[in-house]
């Protein structure tokens, strides 16, 4: 099936699904001025095409028993290999998201823990990388927005 761009009205029921996964077909619909069957029709089409990837429950970090979060900021060498050191991130299950960013640093980590111990253990796993030749972590006082 073809990749067509969303037209204006898929581009507003993905923006009402962005604030409120939750919401009904019919809740939306009446957003738009659509009915649920037309609404649920444009997001199977939406989701067929790759545009809408899923729906996520976002969950208290606190029921794992994670104490807190930090952002970690990794350089690398211009020869490493980028796939090798992507796999050994992802396969963390302390990071939870990584960002390959432009800059003077390479990747924006994420990383949750449970105790300073827990995430100095982390960043020494990062820091030991084959490729890595900076690291910088920033501890996350609070969350301000996640969408």
């Amino acid at each position: 099936m073809s990749k067509r761009r969303p037209d204006p009205v898929d581009e507003r029921i993905l923006r009402l699904l962005v604030r409120n996964a939750r919401a009904t077909w019919r809740e939306v619909g009446q957003q738009v001025g659509l009915s649920a069957n037309a609404v649920a029709q444009r997001v199977r089409r939406l989701e067929e095409q790759g545009w809408l990837r899923g729906f996520t429950a976002v969950l208290d970090p606190a029921l794992d028993g994670e104490a807190g979060a930090a952002v970690v900021l990794l350089r690398t060498a211009t020869d490493v290999d980028a796939e090798t050191v992507e796999q050994a991130m992802a396969a963390m299950p302390e990071v939870v998201q990584v960002l390959d960013v432009a800059g003077p640093v390479d990747y924006h980590v994420q990383v949750r823990f449970g105790s300073q111990q827990a995430l100095y253990d982390t960043v020494n796993r990062l820091r030991a990388l084959d490729g890595v030749t900076g690291i910088e972590t920033r501890t996350v006082l609070r969350e301000v927005l996640s969408r």
